[in-house]
């Protein structure tokens, strides 16, 4: 039986400069557009492991402790059931009768394909503010944005390492043997 280890780490969304600036920009907007102190970008690989792609406004211990805190549960749902997840200060679901437009926790599912999810994780210390119907329209909009930049990263991702493994073999020799 092998072993599975699990984890967070801070990856680098790729070495394409444009696609972590679309990003970080994204999440910039993000944050701006429901007054977010912070957030960041995540992503799910192997079920195990969460990459923090890009954070905004927050340092890395901040992010940790919202990963395994007061996002928790919000993440769960973007991650694991690509629906909006949205938490009180204490990190419990807002759903149903709770008030689900004053939300500490917004977190937004990122459409990545099949094989990989994603989220955006937006952190607010001021909940008096109401979020309206048109706020989660255009998060939804920018968690699309978001989205793309990522999958085009890994698109770039993908083709550097076969344009390394084809430079590796090295050129072949026209002549049969």
């Amino acid at each position: 039986m092998e072993a599975q280890s699990a984890g967070i780490a801070w990856a680098a969304t790729s070495a394409d400069d444009a696609a972590l600036g679309v990003l970080q920009n994204t999440l910039r907007s993000a944050c701006g557009v429901v007054g977010a102190r912070g957030g960041f970008v995540v992503q799910l690989r192997d079920d195990t492991v969460i990459e923090i792609s890009c954070a905004h406004a927050l340092a890395g211990h901040a992010v940790f402790e919202a990963v395994l805190g007061s996002a928790a549960a919000a993440l769960r749902c973007a991650l694991l059931e690509s629906r909006r997840g949205l938490t009180c200060a204490q990190g419990e679901l807002l759903e149903g009768c709770n008030d689900v437009s004053r939300p500490a926790v917004v977190s937004l599912p990122l459409e990545l394909g099949t094989s990989r999810q994603g989220a955006i994780c937006l952190l607010r210390s001021d909940t008096e503010r109401v979020l309206s119907d048109l706020d989660f329209e255009i998060l939804d909009a920018l968690a699309d944005q978001a989205a793309l930049a990522l999958g085009a990263s890994c698109q770039r991702n993908a083709l550097n390492r076969l344009e390394a493994s084809l430079n590796a073999i090295g050129p072949q020799s026209p002549h049969a043997h």
